[in-house]
């Protein structure tokens, strides 16, 4: 998926799915918990648990796109996947799994190495899926209102929000020029492919700089003094969602105990 089509299908889900005029304290609180809960978790089952509720909740309530589901875990999944096999291969101790003799040395892989690294892939699957549902279900308006009511630095906030728009922005442009360069012979071969690669980040430099005056010239045009305005107009939590996400977060612990003698291996 294009970068560009990526940020409207994000931005589009955020305000049409089914949970879209829930309240967003209500949503967040709902996230943060279970995402702390799932990477302090010394058990795997709890992120699991964590990480089915959250996808059966972003495509089975919220009714969110499977392929831009998808397309949000491709990426963190593939880092996350080369960092869990370094930890697999090169940490651990006690019990060996199996050792690799060569001529030079001995590499041992561990048990607890291997064991370290699915518990690690399995808590932040779990977290993604919270983050995800958070940013699939509530604007980035909403997120700023709930950061301005938590006494976050207004500068911080509003920097968020600039931040968020145009990181696309920037994307789309880099997306553009990386075409025009291509349509122009520029990735013909590896040193031309560093030779364009220098000229687009210079470029984009110069565009982002240029952009950042723009943007300031305009939001200083219609009355900009400091502070971006936004209408606190969101619906109030519901209780009873409250309560049932502090029992969901309740059982959660309890299967934490439940578990804690359940080793990967």
């Amino acid at each position: 998926m294009a970068h560009n089509d990526l940020y409207a299908q994000i931005d589009r889900s955020a305000y049409t799915n089914r949970f879209a005029k829930n309240s967003p304290i209500t949503k967040t609180f709902l996230s943060l918990s279970a995402l702390v809960i799932s990477v302090s978790s010394p058990s795997f089952i709890v992120p699991i648990i964590v990480f089915s509720v959250f996808t059966i909740l972003i495509l089975g309530f919220a009714k969110i796109r499977g392929h831009l589901y998808r397309d949000l875990l491709l990426y963190p999944n593939f880092m996350l996947a080369l960092s869990c096999i370094f930890i697999a291969l090169f940490f651990g101790y006690g019990a060996p799994f199996t050792q690799i003799v060569t001529p030079w040395f001995t590499w041992t892989i561990f048990k607890s190495g291997i064991a370290m690294s699915i518990t690690t892939f399995l808590r932040v699957e779990g977290a993604l899926s919270c983050l995800f549902f958070l940013v699939l279900t509530t604007s980035i308006t909403d997120l700023c209102i709930i950061l301005r009511r938590a006494r976050a630095p207004r500068v911080l906030v509003e920097m968020a929000l600039l931040i968020y728009r145009y990181i696309f922005v920037f994307l789309e442009v880099s997306s553009k020029m990386s075409i025009a360069q291509d349509l122009r012979l520029g990735h013909g071969g590896w040193l031309k492919r560093i030779r364009s690669l220098g000229l687009l980040a210079g470029n984009l430099f110069i565009r982002t700089l240029e952009q950042g005056e723009r943007t300031f010239t305009a939001m200083s045009a219609r009355g900009y003094d400091g502070t971006i305005r936004i209408l606190e107009d969101q619906p109030s939590p519901n209780k009873k969602a409250l309560v049932g996400i502090v029992l969901f977060d309740v059982l959660l612990v309890v299967v934490i105990f439940l578990t804690l003698g359940i080793g990967v291996m």
